[in-house]
């Protein structure tokens, strides 16, 4: 009995001090000057709290800040995108599909949301009513692809030359615009003070009966 005791009291301290370091980081997220991951990830936990949300992930760099600091011990709450990228937003259809009275949040990295077949996916969203919350963490990078590079050829010509092709999505469109031509609630973020009031309005719209897409320029 005694040794269950001193295992429960080491988890209770564990389980404490991850809470501290959550919410220290949450703190010091908000007060960045831009819109850091972890500002996005706990400002959805507190605007769906309460609303048995479902989270479809593929952010790839930032899955682990997403179910960090989405914190939540509700059942089937969380699905990680598993496999190549460009599934995300199937997926999170099949989801809501499966859990129609549940609202469903997608969480994508600007990389993966380019390898999606967002034109057709968007037309599935509207044909069988199937609405979600398409929340965009935009790096304008391929940050996995990029880390890969200077993983495996830190000394290659990469390093050399500072070009890491294949990488930089600055060129990109601002990607909510791809859905206002099917009639889609978009919205593009790039201020702290911004990002609550734009998400509400998003999961507002989805509560009407459209798919939102909101594109969080962040920090990293």
């Amino acid at each position: 009995m005694a040794a269950v005791t001193a295992r429960r009291a080491a988890h209770e301290e564990r389980h404490a001090d991850e809470e501290a370091a959550i919410a220290a980081a949450e703190a010091k997220a908000a007060q960045a000057e831009g819109i850091d991951p972890v500002h996005v990830a706990a400002t959805l936990r507190r605007l769906l709290g309460g609303q048995d949300a479902v989270v479809v992930d593929e952010t790839i760099t930032h899955s682990r800040v997403v179910k960090r600091h989405r914190q939540t011990a509700d059942p089937d709450s969380y699905f990680y995108v598993q496999g190549g990228l460009g599934q995300g937003i199937a997926v999170a259809l099949g989801v809501k599909l499966a859990a129609q009275e549940r609202p469903v949040v997608l969480t994508i990295g600007d990389g993966a949301f380019a390898y999606n077949p967002v034109i057709p996916s968007y037309d599935a969203s509207n044909a069988y009513g199937l609405t979600l919350l398409i929340a965009v963490f935009n790096n304008r990078v391929y940050k996995s692809m990029n880390l890969n590079h200077r993983r495996f050829y830190p000394e290659g010509a990469a390093a050399d030359t500072g070009e890491w092709l294949g990488t930089d999505l600055r060129r990109l469109p601002r990607l909510a615009q791809f859905a206002e031509p099917i009639g889609m609630h978009t919205e593009t973020v790039d201020a702290p003070d911004a990002l609550a009031p734009a998400l509400e309005r998003a999961l507002k719209a989805v509560a009407e009966g459209t798919t939102a897409v909101v594109d969080v320029l962040v920090t990293r």
